[in-house]
């Protein structure tokens, strides 16, 4: 398993060669910590172009994404009232939101006007 965000992209940067954009935004928000939710895009728009192998090679990818990166629902002033494990196991992100947002809606009962899901990197141990 890898914790280094550099080593995971640099494994898969042969087998991606027509997305390096996508490999370099990857590789850019993981090390700065930033804009985790391009990081997911990013995963779902290598998982697009994927043959069989290149599926197999996006798994220590969607494990370090898995591993520091979840779902925050906050109610209208911005408080976190939830913090959800990030689970990659759609084909896109669309229907991973959507199936997200599905969850919550079915699962929870929160008497709050507003909630809003968000990507955010988790606080170090």
């Amino acid at each position: 398993m890898f914790s280094d965000p550099e080593a995971v992209v640099k494994k898969l940067c042969p087998l991606f060669v027509r997305q390096a954009d996508a490999l370099l935004d990857l590789r850019e928000f993981a090390l700065k910590r930033i804009r985790p939710g391009l990081c997911i895009d990013c995963y779902f728009r290598l998982q697009e172009t994927a043959d069989s192998g290149g599926q197999d090679a996006l798994f220590p990818l969607r494990s370090w994404l898995e591993s520091n990166i979840e779902v925050v629902a906050k109610d209208s002033e911005s408080r976190i009232i939830e913090k959800l494990p990030l689970q990659l196991n759609t084909t896109d992100l669309a229907t991973y939101c959507s199936r997200l947002m599905d969850d919550f809606r079915e699962d929870r009962a929160y008497s709050l006007s507003l909630v809003t899901l968000e990507f955010q990197y988790k606080e170090a141990a």
